[in-house]
C-alpha cells in the first residue's frame, strides 16, 4: 500500500522552505509560511475571496459525488428541484469538473443547461435572467454561462441547501 505524500519546495528571494507530508498538513504549513514571509500576501488574503473546492464538495456532498469511472455525478435528480437551484447546481458541477481537470471550461451553453435540468426553455430563460441579476451567474460573450464566485460562496455557506 502506498501512502500519498506531498512535497513542496519554496524559494522566494533569500527565503527557502520545504514541506512534506499529508497534503492537507503541507497545504496548511505552506499558507502559514507565506503569511509570515510575505506580509502583502497576508493582507491580500484577508480581502480576497476564492472558493475552496474541498469546502464546496463537502457542502454539496449529499447532491454531488465523484468516482473515477463516472466522474462528477448527481446523486439525486436535479430536475425535481426548482429551476434556479438546478441551474446553480449544474453550473457548480461544471465548475467542479473544471477544477478537477475533467473539463476544459467551467461554462455551459443554454441548451446544455436546459437539457441537464429538464425544464422548458422559457423557465430556464427566466431563471437565468434572475440569476444574472442577482450576480450568481455570468453570461460570457459567446453565449455560455458560468457560475460566479458569489454563487459558489453562497453554496458553501448556505444552511440548509440554497434556494435563491
Amino acid at each position: 500500500m502506498t501512502s500519498t505524500r506531498l512535497k513542496v519546495n519554496i524559494e522566494y528571494g533569500d527565503l527557502r522552505a520545504e514541506f512534506e507530508g499529508d497534503p492537507s498538513e503541507v497545504y496548511a504549513s505552506v499558507i502559514r509560511f507565506l503569511e509570515k514571509a510575505i506580509p502583502t500576501y497576508s493582507l491580500a488574503s484577508r480581502i480576497a475571496y476564492s472558493t475552496d473546492l474541498q469546502t464546496l464538495l463537502e457542502q454539496l456532498s449529499d447532491i454531488i459525488a465523484y468516482n473515477q469511472r463516472e466522474g462528477v455525478l448527481f446523486l439525486k435528480p436535479i430536475n425535481a428541484l426548482p429551476a434556479a437551484d438546478a441551474i446553480l447546481l449544474f453550473l457548480a458541477k461544471r465548475y467542479i469538473e473544471h477544477a478537477l481537470g475533467l473539463r476544459d471550461s467551467p461554462t455551459a451553453s443554454f441548451s446544455e443547461i436546459q437539457s441537464a435540468i429538464g425544464k422548458p426553455d422559457k423557465t430556464v430563460s427566466g431563471r437565468l435572467s434572475e440569476l444574472l441579476q442577482k450576480g450568481y451567474v455570468r453570461r460570457l460573450d459567446r453565449g455560455d454561462y458560468t457560475i460566479t464566485t458569489l454563487a459558489l460562496k453562497m453554496l458553501t455557506e448556505a444552511q440548509p441547501k440554497p434556494h435563491p
